[in-house]
């Protein structure tokens, strides 16, 4: 397969540390699509659709696309939502659409409890999203996100602060497992630790 090429945006958030953040979207691919899927490992796409939230340039978006039948990804900076358009086009990834809202928006959305003229693009019905990826900022999910994410089956949880992540898992494992944890050391010799979790919804 080609590599993938990502334009970064100056003053923007990106991944620090490329070579890591290449381990890292290759745990992402393979636990999203499938539970006990192996890194490195290939496959068909699943027959469903992924939602992401705080796709920033797209990185988790354009290499997961691949791996399902369409990704609906949101990103509230404008600047981010224009390189991920740019991102998925400069590797032929034909499969994304995005939308510039919240995640708290686009919960919203999705439950048809609130219309938003940027989404007006956008037929939701035409998505079948039983998998989600969280890539939030240090503040973690909140407890309006995190109950709306909890609606979906399969969550790829990407944490940035473990304390926050903490936070939320108290409201995911409510009603969802942890089937597979990972450790990315982006910044070697500090306190800061990434982190990926598949979490999925127990059976009744």
């Amino acid at each position: 397969a080609e590599p993938l090429r990502y334009r970064q945006i100056e003053g923007c958030f990106s991944q620090p540390n490329g070579e890591v953040a290449q381990h890292m979207l290759g745990w992402a691919r393979a636990v999203a699509r499938a539970d006990d899927g192996a890194v490195g490992s290939a496959g068909p796409a699943r027959g469903d659709d992924l939602l992401e939230l705080y796709c920033g340039n797209g990185n988790f978006a354009v290499g997961l696309a691949p791996c399902f039948r369409q990704v609906l990804a949101t990103e509230l900076v404008k600047g981010l939502v224009d390189a991920a358009i740019r991102n998925a086009s400069d590797n032929g990834v034909a499969n994304i659409t995005l939308a510039r809202v919240s995640a708290e928006e686009l919960g919203q959305a999705l439950q048809g409890t609130r219309s938003f003229q940027r989404m007006s693009h956008i037929d939701i019905s035409a998505f079948e999203l039983r998998t989600v990826l969280v890539d939030p900022p240090r503040a973690g999910l909140g407890a309006e996100v995190a109950e709306f994410v909890a609606t979906f089956d399969r969550i790829v949880y990407i944490s940035c602060n473990p304390e926050t992540m903490h936070v939320d898992l108290k409201i995911l494992c409510r009603t969802h497992e942890l089937l597979r944890l990972a450790v990315f050391d982006q910044f070697p010799y500090t306190d800061h630790l990434e982190m990926g979790m598949l979490l999925v919804r127990r059976a009744t």
